[in-house]
């Protein structure tokens, strides 16, 4: 990926989740880096094939991450009367965005020759 555009979302998130800290800067960056590895991997694309908008995706993944941050594991817990619950896998509507961005594989067979 682009070191460039990697600063440059790391950059914007801080701002936008209120970081300032170098060191959470630097696991922002890895939690960005592992979103656009999931991107990548739902969409069949490779590192060098990233249309901008799928760069959204993975800022919505990252910030996702983050949240969960110290929650790992949990699927939902209650305390105090208050529940939550956590996504565990893509969201849906991520899902849905994503798939127009998927790259289909084409097979072809061909017939064996006969003597």
């Amino acid at each position: 990926m682009d070191e460039e555009k990697l600063k440059e979302m790391t950059d914007s998130l801080a701002i936008r989740l209120g970081v300032s800290d170098e060191n959470e800067k630097a696991k922002l960056k890895g939690l960005i880096e592992d979103a656009l590895i999931l991107v990548l991997d739902f969409t069949g694309r490779d590192s060098e094939d990233i249309p901008e908008q799928l760069y959204y995706y993975a800022r919505q993944l990252a910030v996702i991450t983050w949240n969960r941050e110290g929650n790992e594991g949990e699927a939902s817990r209650s305390e105090g009367g208050i529940s939550q619950t956590f996504i565990i896998d893509i969201p849906p509507d991520i899902q849905s965005g994503l798939r127009r961005y998927r790259v289909g594989k084409v097979v072809k067979r061909y017939a064996s020759k006969k003597a």
